[in-house]
């Protein structure tokens, strides 16, 4: 195989995410020198050729073309890069993390009931299960858990109407599951989903801490409404994703299909689709409309990070979640900022080896991963 060919070989496997750990060594070394340039540029000319014949194209894979064509320039300086594993874990991922390596996150979560037991609602091989007051989980074949609540006809007699569960997806754990109203919720890692036994008539009300991705029933005469961090979410049905981790400087609500309406001490805003609101602490409210906005909001929920040149604290605080491991910073801090797509199914060594491209460097031991200069 001539030269021409081995790297025509390299990039379309880079493209096609089927890039081995040693092939992707080679790729970002190959394009700091610049020798793949022509190579990526050849193969997004091919690309928009074909799609220009096509009714489908997609925003993300224009994008990850558009950044390998462009990665070259900016990839020292700002951070750029796009990796992504695939619809087929790797070897790396499919088994536990190599020694002195992390694992990324999985599909784990523990149901506190309002009477103190919790359920490990992973490792229970049942497809049922009672919980108390005659409520219920069932299992379905994809693994989602579902919850019903009792059959009581006169809730003013039910005192279960007042009690709550407390659905909590742990550091390195993520969790869908549907409500007894029909409504899915997508938890992130480090979250905690408060919702009552029983739904009371006329409004559904839920308390969240961290981040969780909805898509409520709808339901005129039942409005649905989220607690979260310093705001109040007033819902009739729709999709949308709230981010309000204690250590985020602000909670951010963003909407993809629907209205709701964040309220909160000093400001009341109305969202229409494509638009995010930002609470910060002491109350002052933004409204941005961006579709990267959207895209990079519910990045984690589609299976990938993704960091609009974000500061290094922004991105360890979601590589601390994710991969369950405490954080902290040796020396000054570095000012580099990082802008990209990775992949959540990569083992953290791999994600930190695509990060050190941009100069920072790191230092696992156990649980512990520290920042160096």
């Amino acid at each position: 195989m001539t030269r021409n060919k081995q790297y025509e070989e390299l990039v379309r496997r880079y493209l096609e995410n089927r890039s081995s750990d040693e092939e992707l060594e080679v790729v970002f070394d190959l394009l700091e020198k610049g020798t793949l340039q022509p190579y990526f540029e050849k193969a997004l000319q091919s690309y928009l050729e074909r799609e220009s014949r096509s009714s489908v194209f997609t925003l993300r894979k224009w994008k990850y073309l558009a950044a390998a064509a462009v990665v070259t320039g900016l990839l020292a300086i700002s951070g750029l890069w796009y990796y992504e594993a695939g619809s087929s874990k790797n070897a790396a991922t499919a088994k536990t993390a190599a020694h002195g390596d992390k694992a990324p996150g999985w599909n784990h979560a523990l149901l506190t009931m309002s009477n103190g037991r919790t359920l490990d609602l992973d490792s229970n091989s049942q497809s049922v299960m009672q919980l108390q007051n005659g409520a219920s989980l069932t299992r379905n074949k994809a693994g989602e858990w579902s919850y019903h609540d009792q059959k009581t006809a006169d809730l003013a007699k039910d005192n279960t109407a007042l009690s709550y569960n407390t659905l909590s997806a742990p550091k390195g754990g993520q969790f869908s599951f549907l409500l007894e109203d029909g409504t899915r919720v997508w938890l992130n890692a480090a979250s905690i989903l408060r919702f009552p036994v029983k739904f009371a008539p006329g409004g559904r009300e839920v308390a969240l801490t961290g981040e969780a991705y909805f898509e409520v029933t709808h339901n005129t005469h039942a409005p649905f409404l989220v607690n979260a961090g310093n705001t109040r979410i007033n819902v009739l049905g729709t999709r949308f994703n709230v981010n309000a981790y204690a250590d985020e400087p602000a909670v951010r609500t963003t909407l993809l299909e629907g209205a709701v309406r964040v309220v909160g001490n000093q400001a009341d805003i109305l969202l229409h689709p494509g638009e995010q609101s930002s609470f910060s602490p002491n109350g002052t409210a933004t409204t941005a409309k961006d579709p990267e906005l959207v895209e990079a909001a519910v990045a984690w929920k589609e299976g990938y990070f993704s960091f609009g040149e974000e500061d290094i604290q922004t991105v360890m605080r979601q590589i601390s979640r994710w991969y369950n491991v405490d954080v902290k910073y040796d020396g000054a801090v570095t000012k580099a900022t990082f802008g990209g797509e990775l992949g959540r199914d990569l083992t953290l060594l791999q994600v930190l080896k695509l990060l050190e491209k941009s100069g920072v460097h790191f230092r696992l031991d156990g649980n512990t991963l520290t920042v160096l200069p």
